[in-house]
């Protein structure tokens, strides 16, 4: 049996719970000002759905045996939400789905919510979907918990909703719900490399898998003498391949063209070394002081080390620094 979207929910499934979450400020979206949901769907669904949700005033509409002055109308739309606190989704379920969608009328939306790594909106494992959801007149979209938080936040929302908004982010991070690489944190052994690194903000390594592969992470630790030292935010990682060819490896962390960055690394790396091909290039920015020490039996064993950090909550690198200040690898 359904339930009424709530704003204290008894749902004992965490599916369930963050399902009725999202779909409460959805609501709250709408009952504000139909357009701001418009919005929010336009920006996860793309034009299909932009102006679709709201009330429509025309004149003059010929109808069938007349030509009225004015109308108001508004046409159907329902939004299905499947929702998985991972990546993991059935198939068939969403196949079901459609299924009991596509005789329904007006708008139709069937949205994958879940925690995506990926940013693309239309992944290589849902193709099968998207084409079974055209053939029946479905607007069907995955969407990250990322990308349904940040489609929210449009600029012009009265206080109540940034506010609602705020604590669904912070029950989204509560519940490691959003790319668990922001929850990383990349400790690398920079003892022979470590004044370059904090005077140029970059990190070199051979751009190669084994060892140099690094996991996708958000924030870097400058390693050596058995303790991290400087904690920085990487805001991209550049291949740069030759002198004239270059690539981003991981999506950037931060909102700057791609051109913008295979010219930074390209240029901080000039002022330490630029002889070697092909490198890996560690964009770096606001690094901080830390003491987060090795208090265990030798140095690292490899040259990289990573820390789950979702326990932490941090806002930034300075807090993040500031919060391993004194701390030891073992008890953090």
């Amino acid at each position: 049996m359904s339930k009424n979207i709530r704003l204290f929910s008894n749902y004992i499934q965490r599916e369930n719970q963050t399902t009725n979450y999202c779909l409460l400020i959805l609501k709250l979206l709408y009952e504000e000002n139909p357009k701001f949901l418009s919005e929010v769907l336009s920006t996860l669904l793309g034009e299909r759905l932009s102006g679709a949700v709201g009330v429509k005033f025309s004149q003059q509409n010929r109808g069938t045996k007349s030509v009225p002055d004015g109308t108001i109308s508004q046409e159907a739309f329902s939004i299905v939400i499947e929702t998985k606190r991972d990546n993991r989704f059935n198939l068939e379920q969403l196949s079901r789905h459609l299924e009991s969608m596509k005789e329904q009328p007006g708008i139709k939306v069937l949205m994958a919510l879940g925690n995506f790594e990926w940013e693309e909106p239309n992944p290589e494992a849902f193709q099968d979907i998207d084409r079974l959801a055209e053939e029946m007149g479905v607007a069907f979209a995955p969407v990250s918990f990322e990308q349904f938080l940040q489609a929210l936040k449009l600029s012009y929302l009265p206080k109540n909703l940034v506010d609602a908004i705020a604590d669904l982010e912070e029950y989204m991070n509560e519940e490691n719900l959003l790319p668990s690489w922001k929850y990383h944190l990349d400790v690398v052994n920079c003892r022979v490399s470590f004044d370059d690194v904090l005077q140029h903000q970059i990190y070199v390594c051979p751009a190669t898998d084994g060892s140099y592969n690094h996991r996708r992470s958000l924030y870097f630790g400058m390693y050596r003498n058995k303790r991290v030292e400087q904690i920085g935010k990487i805001e991209a990682v550049v291949d740069l391949e030759s002198e004239e060819t270059s690539s981003i490896k991981w999506k950037k962390n931060i909102d700057k063209p791609d051109l913008e960055l295979v010219e930074t690394a390209r240029s901080r790396r000039s002022q330490i070394d630029n002889s070697w091909y092909p490198a890996r290039v560690f964009i770096l920015a606001d690094l901080h002081s830390t003491d987060f020490v090795k208090t265990s039996p030798g140095g690292m064993q490899s040259s990289k080390q990573y820390f789950d950090i979702s326990h932490l909550n941090v806002m930034n690198a300075e807090d993040l620094a500031r919060k391993l200040m004194g701390k030891t690898w073992e008890n953090y």
